[in-house]
């Protein structure tokens, strides 16, 4: 059944909205008591008391209202007639103590984006749906939030762990959960957007951000099998093409489930260069870009007018933090407890008076030329290993914390910080530069939880003898896992704020649940085309969305209902066709395109490709394969911008000599090549194939 495009209701189905049998009458100047007598018998009503105001009386009705208003309206001496409607206090302001900070929920009135949650509250606070969160997990002691409770009592299921306790072992993933659903009107932290909704936790990535498309999709087909309404993925993954996670996202359109993700934040070109899966083409699928309360996209946000849906804010965002306890700490004011060690060429760590952040030292491998490394994996290493383990028997969720500065060659030199116990090592990497600056850092540690003898350790890895300033760490502390829950404002209590696309999403998730109770006819596909067309117009939007509208609740539950849809902006024709190949110009081929190219000893190599003439285009180069001994990252070429003449297009790119480096390293780079067309229609089409790189020859 579908709740979009049904007429409105009659006036006597309107349970709720007008008085049962009354209606008010306003008569002529003039008239008399036998004319309003005459009058009131026609209509078949009775005289039950005046009103105060002009020649206004309320009449009883006995059947329907409405057939007795259209009677009284026919009447000469009756000036006009009308239900006697019922009003309602407007929902107040709730009592959470940071309410007024919640700049994401206010009215998406000109020029604030957020999404008009009191308002919608009017109508709706979202009971009865169940939202999905995908992502780190969700403290599940968090007392801003509500639990859907699930088989036997659980709240959802860890996909890392392999187990039915997903617990937040970072805070990203119970963030996300408190600005779609926390607990309203409760004396404590914040609302969100749908907070009678529940959340299901589902975690499908690890301490450190990251996770699989296996377990995502796992993720997906879980929520989707017990009950969700609303998926959110607050996450971004490969240029290439994931099928998995398409048949995922089908299956939960199979069984009607919304299915909300974040866009991205590489400030990129989501046409020309994908970020899954916020560009698989799924109608119950809704990709959201991040604003800013002053209605700017934020300077961090993707975009794409053909694969980015709407906006939704995404800048300062307050919400729940996991709370956590320290077990450790150090200072590295002093060598005692620490030992350095050295291979291959590389040089000991020392304690360094400048720079710091803290207290009189900090510890670094610099300044530092490393010794000549060999071949590829020929690494000089200098370590710093604390001496004395910590115990954390009996802990979960632990992280270390450190101030971190560093100079590294990017993609060719890295500081492994972690921990280890002998058996098992964990650590993140870090390459590159910090610009000058210490930045706070986390580390997941939790493949060591419970264990008790477990080693802080910082490795810098070079493989060659560039002199750079190396790294530099301080304030090292170690936290686990805590309940002990605190209402103070950041960044002492268990809210904090955070940016992001990922912050945006859950905003967009909230307003689906809410559309989603407000009628519950409407099916997935036809929630997520009333929050495209029920959005306010921004401007900052305009050219870099599907819609150039940011989501807004009280307008996407009204396109749902079908009673006050808002017009188009002033001058433009919103469109929102399914994308699909039925409303696209013929696409690019890239049939005769070369699948291997050599790049010259210049770093410059050209792609060649026929397309109809008359036509506008973006072309992008991405690839998601782990370079050197990176465990994250990708290279992106692009977008460039072309317009087809003669019907044949060669596109010349120069890779940096960073990125040439990049491509000597690996001998070959696979990477995955995007055109997107536009005609003259402004109908748009994208083709892609798979490229390989190959270095200059020497």
């Amino acid at each position: 059944m579908s709740g979009l495009g049904l007429a409105a209701p009659p006036v006597d189905d309107r349970a709720g909205e007008i008085v049962p049998g009354e209606a008010i009458v306003r008569f002529e100047p003039g008239t008399t008591a036998g004319e309003r007598l005459a009058a009131r018998a026609a209509a078949g009503v009775g005289f039950d008391r005046s009103v105060p105001i002009g020649r206004t009386q309320v009449v009883a009705v006995d059947g329907s209202v409405a057939g007795a208003v259209e009677k009284l309206k026919r009447q000469p001496d009756v000036v006009d007639a009308q239900p006697n409607y019922r009003y309602h206090a407007l929902a107040a302001a709730p009592n959470d103590t940071f309410f007024a900070s919640l700049w994401g929920l206010e009215s998406s009135a000109t020029p604030n984006p957020g999404v008009g949650a009191l308002s919608a509250w009017d109508t709706t606070r979202g009971a009865g749906q169940v939202i999905a969160i995908l992502d780190t997990g969700v403290a599940l002691d968090h007392p801003d939030i509500d639990l859907w409770s699930g088989p036997a009592g659980v709240h959802g299921h860890d996909f890392v762990d392999g187990d039915a306790v997903p617990d937040d072992y970072q805070f990203h993933g119970t963030h996300v959960a408190g600005t779609a659903a926390a607990i309203d009107d409760n004396n404590l932290g914040v609302a969100g957007v749908a907070p009678d909704a529940r959340v299901m936790a589902v975690r499908v990535l690890d301490g450190d951000g990251s996770g699989s498309t296996a377990d995502i999709a796992a993720g997906i087909s879980y929520a989707t099998t017990n009950g969700a309404d609303v998926i959110n993925m607050s996450l971004g993954g490969p240029s290439d093409e994931d099928a998995l996670m398409s048949q995922a996202v089908s299956q939960a359109d199979a069984a009607d489930v919304v299915v909300v993700v974040a866009a991205g934040n590489s400030n990129e070109d989501n046409d020309a260069v994908p970020t899954y899966p916020c560009v698989l083409p799924q109608p119950n699928l809704i990709c959201v870009a991040a604003v800013n309360a002053a209605g700017g996209r934020a300077s961090f946000s993707n975009y794409g007018d053909t694969t980015v849906d709407v906006g939704a804010p995404g800048v300062d965002i307050l919400s729940a933090r996991t709370d956590y306890k320290q077990v450790w700490a150090d200072g590295l004011d002093a060598t005692a407890g620490w030992l350095t060690g050295t291979f291959n060429g590389g040089v000991a760590w020392q304690l360094v008076t400048t720079p710091r952040t803290q207290g009189t030292h900090s510890a670094s491998d610099s300044p530092t030329t490393y010794g000549a490394a060999g071949g590829s994996g020929d690494f000089a290493e200098s370590m710093l290993v604390k001496q004395t383990g910590v115990d954390l028997s009996g802990q979960t969720g632990c992280r270390i914390d450190l101030d971190l500065r560093h100079e590294l060659e990017e993609d060719f030199d890295f500081l492994e910080a972690g921990a280890t116990d002998g058996a098992i090592d964990d650590y993140l990497y870090f390459t590159g530069s910090s610009n000058g600056q210490f930045l706070s850092q986390e580390v997941s540690i939790s493949d060591l939880d419970g264990r008790d003898d477990v080693t802080p350790r910082f490795t810098v890895l070079s493989d060659d003898s560039v002199q750079m300033d190396g790294a530099y760490v301080d304030d090292l502390s170690m936290h686990c896992r805590d309940s002990t829950y605190s209402d103070a404002p950041p960044p002492t209590g268990n809210y904090n704020n955070l940016n992001g696309t990922s912050m945006a999403a859950p905003h967009v998730a909230g307003v689906a649940a809410l559309v989603q109770a407000a009628d519950p006819t409407a099916g997935d596909s036809e929630v997520v085309a009333a929050i495209k067309a029920g959005g306010a117009p921004l401007a900052s939007l305009a050219t870099r969305t599907v819609t150039g509208r940011t989501a807004d609740a009280p307008g996407a539950i009204a396109v749902a209902l079908a009673t006050a849809p808002p017009p188009p902006p002033s001058g433009s024709q919103i469109q929102l066709p399914p994308r699909s190949a039925s409303t696209s110009p013929a696409k690019a081929n890239l049939r005769g395109s070369k699948r291997t190219i050599r790049v010259s000893k210049k770093g410059v190599f050209g792609y060649s490709f026929t397309a109809p003439p008359g036509m506008s285009g973006k072309i992008g180069f991405k690839t998601s394969r782990k370079v050197v001994v990176a465990r994250k990252g990708h290279l992106s070429l692009g977008p460039r911008r072309f317009s087809t003449r003669a019907g044949k297009v060669t596109v010349e790119v120069r890779l940096s000599k960073r990125k040439l480096a990049i491509l000597r390293r690996n001998k070959r780079l696979p990477l995955t090549v995007t055109v997107v067309l536009r005609d003259a229609a402004d109908r748009t089409s994208k083709a892609t194939k798979p490229l390989t790189l190959k270095p200059p020859k020497r």
